[in-house]
Parts: C-alpha cells; structure tokens; sequence
C-alpha cells in the first residue's frame, strides 16, 4: 500500500524557495515553512522572510515518488534514516504550523524556572507538548525538538501555560507516552 506523507528534503544553500516553486511546478505539495527576520545592513535594517529550517522543503507524497522529486535541480538528496527516507509525523507538521501561526502577546505569571528545565505545555495549541525553558522575555520561550530533523524550534507561549515536570526521566516518560519528540 502506498500512503501519502510527509518527507523532509536536503536542498542546496539557499535553494529552498526555487525547489519549493518547482516541486510545486512538477505538481507535487511541497511546504517551506518561512519566518520573518530582521536582517541588518550598514546603511538600514529590513524585514526578510527566511526558511525556518535552512536547508529543508516538506513534501506530501508517495514513497514511489520520492526518488523523481530528487531530480528536481537544488534538491540534494530525501533525508533518510535507517536507509530508508524519513517519515515526518503529521503531528509534527501541525506543530509547526501551529508555531507559525503563534500567540503574540500574552499576560505573564510569575514562576522560578531554570535554564534548560523540563516544562509541559498544558493549555493552548501546543498542548501536551514537552520542551526546555530557556528564558523570561516578557513572556517565556520553550525549546521544541523535531526528532526527525534534529533541529529546535523556539516558541513563546504564556508562561500561565507551562508547568515544570519534575524530574527528566518524568520529561522523557511524557514524550514517550504522548508521542512527542523530547
């Protein structure tokens, strides 16, 4: 049986966007998740939206096609795992989405987190995700790790939204059991 889902491609350096185009071209359903930065020049600052992964396009598709989508100029190779592509959850798409399209401005409640300590987020449509605390910023940020890409994504959500779990094996019990990336 031949399932549709998703996969993670190498592109060449700053090739994600021509390869997104072209996959889209060829009649495939590619995602380049994009973020919006400032970048800065001696003479003026701009916003610019670059790839939130560098180096990768998502693509919905048939394992079968995966290898013609390779030939696509710029794309470098599937991301494997196991010598076989790698399957990227949908849940994990969904996730990102869902940090995409985040929260911009939330009420904070003061709690004494640590660096590095494992939370929970417990309300919001990041529920039931585990991450790390990295830092108070008016609001608090948490550190979300796609298990496929081994890449992080940073996030901010309420700060009345996390809790602190206990201990790590408790951090990664939770991951485990909810299917989460920890």
């Amino acid at each position: 049986m031949n399932i549709v889902r998703w996969y993670a491609l190498y592109t060449r350096a700053r090739f994600e966007k021509k390869v997104s185009e072209e996959l889209t071209d060829r009649g495939y359903e590619p995602w380049l998740p994009m973020q919006t930065v400032i970048r800065e020049w001696s003479d003026r600052k701009k916003k610019v939206q670059v790839p939130l992964f560098s180096g990768y396009v998502f693509l919905r598709s048939h394992k079968n096609k995966l290898r013609e989508a390779v030939t696509v100029n710029g794309v470098a190779r599937a991301v494997m795992f196991n010598g076989e592509p790698a399957v990227i959850r949908e849940d994990q798409i969904e996730l990102i989405r869902k940090v995409l399209e985040g929260p911009d401005a939330f009420e904070v409640k003061e709690k004494n987190f640590t660096k590095g300590e494992p939370v929970l987020v417990e309300y919001g449509p990041l529920k039931g995700c585990c991450g790390l605390w990295l830092r108070w910023k008016g609001k608090k940020r948490v550190c979300i790790q796609l298990e496929q890409l081994k890449k992080s994504i940073i996030v901010e959500v309420p700060a009345a939204y996390v809790t602190r779990l206990n201990t790590e094996s408790e951090f990664e019990n939770y991951s485990t059991i909810a299917g989460i990336p920890g």
